[in-house]
């Protein structure tokens, strides 16, 4: 095996055609990894670099997503390298409003999307690659919602937390391990997103923080989707393994 090839880095990212997942996956090329992007549809940014992959998939359809993400850490575990990074991004904000207002059929979308997809994923994740004794590594994006409530957002606060559970457990659950794989969470903070955009447009009367999200725009008190992403690297760079379970703020 060629030095090069034994010090590749690889990294999968969810939800790589826009916002935040876009960003990072930028970001990641631009220190010479190799990219996967998972999403529903292509990144009109990155589609045309040697060094990204996109991945359709839609991930509120687990059957589909487990076949996917056993398949490609399969292979990525076949294929070795230095580094193999997974970034849980893609998540749902909608459905929004009062818990009696929500139907079981889009709860549920809402929860396989939000937080099945990242629990598959990471599971594939280790399943395929607990054996490398090399760099392993999973961070799920979540949000301040994980800890402080807000109304019409249950299922997005719901999921968050859930996220942040399931970090903490794969942490526990890899300490022991004779090549542990690594978990964190992060939240990125606010950041000029569809997400954010979607939530400052909704109606007053059935979404009580519509004012809030849009102050926070007018106000610019968003970050750009670059910033997070940059600051994201920076924090995994210099964050320490004995930190694996905990939430990382941008």
């Amino acid at each position: 095996m060629s030095a090069d090839h034994a010090n590749r880095r690889t990294a999968v990212v969810t939800g790589a055609s826009r916002g935040i997942g876009e960003a990072l996956a930028a970001a990641l090329l631009a220190r010479n990894y190799r990219v996967y992007g998972i999403s529903r549809s292509d990144s009109g940014k990155l589609s045309g670099h040697t060094g990204y992959s996109a991945i359709a998939c839609d991930l509120s359809d687990a059957a589909r997503t487990e076949a996917m993400a056993d398949r490609l850490f399969r292979e990525l575990s076949a294929a070795g390298g230095g580094e193999l990074l997974l970034i849980n991004n893609a998540a749902m904000l909608e459905p929004l409003g009062p818990v009696e207002s929500l139907g079981a059929a889009d709860m549920s979308l809402h929860m396989h999307a939000s937080l099945i997809a990242p629990m598959t994923l990471c599971g594939a994740f280790i399943r395929h690659t607990q054996q490398l004794p090399i760099a392993k590594r999973i961070v799920n994006v979540t949000s301040g919602l994980a800890i402080h409530s807000a109304p019409a957002m249950s299922p997005y606060c719901s999921s968050k937390a859930a996220l942040n559970m399931l970090t903490r457990c794969i942490a526990d659950e890899q300490r022991e391990r004779p090549h542990p794989i690594l978990a964190y969470a992060l939240d990125p903070g606010m950041a000029e997103t569809r997400m954010q955009a979607t939530a400052r447009n909704r109606d007053k009367a059935d979404f009580p923080l519509q004012n809030f999200f849009r102050e926070s725009h007018e106000q610019g008190r968003l970050r750009t989707p670059e910033h997070v992403a940059a600051e994201t690297l920076r924090l995994l760079a210099d964050v320490r393994p004995g930190a694996a379970g905990t939430v990382l703020h941008v």
